[in-house]
């Protein structure tokens, strides 16, 4: 089972020492032994667990990175202050699915009482952008470019947040994604930058090309969820995990997935099973082509990527290679089930041998043999980025959109050990699995690459434009 970037699933580390603090104030200051108590708990823990933690970034280079910060914990920090050092320390482990957290009562005032920064962004060709607006008064400055905010220019801020930000390898549009979604930006903004209401903002009038500036109160949470639910109610409408439609005639299927999990067609079947129904409307439509769309699409059941591709593959295939649980101590690893695994490696690592997706696959039918189109952008992660990169593996579709946003060989996720660090309360999420795809033929650093590239632009946000979908119908009816 995969998960979201920042899903706990699995073990969880329940400190002792950490469940008889009440949560750490920004302003408490730490001695530096309980920093580094903290750091090196921290540093040992991703040693036994995370067995892909070398995949990207050489183990001399990040154990020289992880000795520069140790060496800063020489005087009194603040959780919030020792938060901001391991954040792009984390980060330069590349893994999407490892991640840390701003300390417990930091974490539980950014949800409830912090005024947060009034805006959500898109991040588009390193420039940021205006998307929503939860001041009080609507100022109707969507598509405005953020060029500043309280002094500090907005290239530098977005720096600072790629630098912090996981993502898969060396992915252009996972960790851009990420800042731009789900509240990132205004996140990121306090927790990791410092920047605090009230907002100068410089901004950049699309229209006129005139500079803009403003200053603006944060707003909290739930102040910023009440306007929402007002201003913008289509983001809270609810949408199936995927749905279905047919264009030109039936000439060409268009397949939407927003997540690999749940139910779909009218809440009655189970996603496998929707695909397979799916499948057969196509063929009793005779469609030429199938548009599948897994844009922002960022994971979960990690057996529902072979099941889709089943019904795309003609002959027998592998999805996995192998599957490699990291435990240089074996202690680390006492609530799994030792009869689902095997020790190979003379390190210690132990190999999962009876995940289903290992084996040999089986075609589904009725199967597809025509033209298949995917959509895919920096939000398509996890499970979505295993189908990626096994399709296009087998050169079976053509890839419409921007780079993915997982890495092509794999990643690690699975079973997530969620932990908090004692002194700091800061809290940490490290994945447990790592997973080697049969997936061949791309650059093993990159996610999968499109063989149309199509960058969404500021004016396609106002418009609605979606120049990826019009460039999929183009090339599906090209082949009829």
């Amino acid at each position: 089972m995969k998960c979201p970037p920042l899903a706990v699933v699995g073990v969880v580390f329940a400190l002792a020492a950490a469940a008889q603090q009440p949560p750490a104030p920004s302003a408490r200051k730490i001695d530096p032994k309980g920093l580094q108590s903290d750091f090196q708990l921290a540093r040992r823990t991703l040693l036994e667990i995370h067995s892909g933690i070398y995949r990207y970034t050489p183990k001399a280079e990040l154990d020289e990175s992880f000795d520069k910060v140790s060496k800063q914990f020489d005087h009194p920090m603040s959780g919030l202050e020792f938060y901001r050092m391991l954040a792009p320390l984390i980060a330069r482990i590349k893994c999407g699915h490892t991640s840390v957290d701003p300390p417990a009562g930091i974490e539980q005032a950014l949800n409830q009482t912090i005024p947060l920064f009034p805006f959500d962004v898109e991040v588009l060709e390193d420039k940021v952008y205006v998307n929503r607006e939860y001041s009080r008064e609507d100022y109707h400055l969507r598509g405005f470019q953020i060029r500043e905010i309280n002094g500090i220019p907005i290239e530098r801020i977005v720096a600072s947040m790629l630098a912090s930000t996981p993502g898969d390898g060396d992915s252009q549009t996972g960790r851009p994604w990420r800042i731009g979604h789900g509240g990132g930006f205004p996140r990121l903004l306090y927790a990791l930058l410092g920047i605090e209401s009230p907002f100068r903002i410089e901004l950049l009038d699309p229209t006129s090309g005139k500079n803009k500036e403003m200053i603006l109160a944060g707003v909290t949470r739930p102040e910023r969820e009440q306007l929402a639910e007002r201003r913008y109610p289509r983001d809270f409408a609810s949408r199936p995990p995927a749905d279905f439609q047919f264009l030109d005639g039936g000439k060409t299927a268009l397949l939407t997935i927003r997540r690999f999990g749940g139910v779909a067609g009218n809440g009655s079947k189970s996603l496998g099973d929707y695909f397979a129904g799916v499948f057969r409307e196509i063929h009793a439509r005779n469609s030429s082509a199938l548009i599948i769309d897994v844009r922002d699409n960022g994971g979960g059941d990690d057996e529902l990527g072979p099941k889709l591709l089943s019904f795309l593959l003609k002959q027998p295939f592998q999805y996995y290679t192998e599957l490699i649980i990291g435990g240089h101590d074996m202690s680390s690893l006492r609530y799994s089930n030792p009869r689902t695994m095997t020790v190979v490696d003379p390190d210690g690592s132990i190999r999962k041998i009876n995940h289903a997706n290992s084996e040999i696959q089986r075609p589904s039918q009725p199967n597809f043999s025509g033209h298949v189109l995917v959509l895919m952008n920096g939000g398509s992660f996890s499970t979505t980025s295993e189908f990626l990169s096994n399709l296009q593996s087998r050169k079976r579709a053509t890839f419409i959109g921007e780079e993915g946003g997982g890495g092509y060989s794999g990643n690690s996720s699975g079973s997530i050990v969620a932990m908090v660090l004692p002194a700091t309360q800061v809290f940490l999420r490290i994945p447990m699995m790592t997973y080697y795809l049969a997936a061949e033929g791309g650059d093993p650093r990159r996610g999968v690459l499109p063989d149309y590239e199509v960058k969404p632009t500021i004016q396609d946000l106002l418009t609605g434009a979606d120049r990826a979908m019009a460039k999929a119908l183009e090339l599906a009816r090209e082949r009829k």
